[in-house]
């Protein structure tokens, strides 16, 4: 990629993979650092196998709605068996928010329509996609739409 230009930020940046944004990572201080360009950090990233897109569906606002999951070419639900803040913050990570602050069950934005892809949802809360989480596996459910999970 070659060499950079201007200051150099970050030195002997250290992550564990679960951080949402580099700046998480151990570092020695913003602009603490004895490096030259040639020691330039690049990367190439891949589209993740786990990442199934995402979306939020009849809230009043952008932030929070039904949560639906879209896998083999179609909209889905998720359901409410097991569902926690946990999984909620993974969604809103996922969406490009800083967290949750709430939860919601038993279709508290309405009932959704067609598959319900995710049951048996358990995320610890550091996944950065909610695919990425246990789940019962695709389509395995035993639950009615009146049990559509929300943020």
């Amino acid at each position: 990629y070659g060499q950079g230009t201007g200051p150099t930020w970050m030195d002997d940046v250290n992550c564990d993979g679960s951080e949402t944004t580099l700046s998480l990572c151990s570092f020695r201080g913003w602009g603490v650092e004895d490096c030259y360009h040639h020691e330039d950090a690049g990367v190439i990233c891949t589209t993740s196998t786990s990442l199934a897109p995402i979306r939020l569906v009849g809230g009043l606002t952008s932030n929070e709605g039904r949560v639906e999951v879209y896998y083999s070419d179609q909209w889905g639900t998720v359901c409410d068996d097991n569902w926690d803040l946990d999984d909620a913050r993974v969604v809103c990570r996922q969406l490009g928010y800083s967290g949750a602050t709430t939860y919601r069950t038993q279709a508290f934005y309405g009932q959704g329509t067609g598959r319900i892809w995710m049951d048996d949802v358990i995320c610890d809360g550091s996944e950065t996609t909610l695919s990425s989480c246990s789940f019962s596996g695709w389509g395995v459910e035993n639950c009615e739409h009146s049990e559509d999970v929300g943020v």
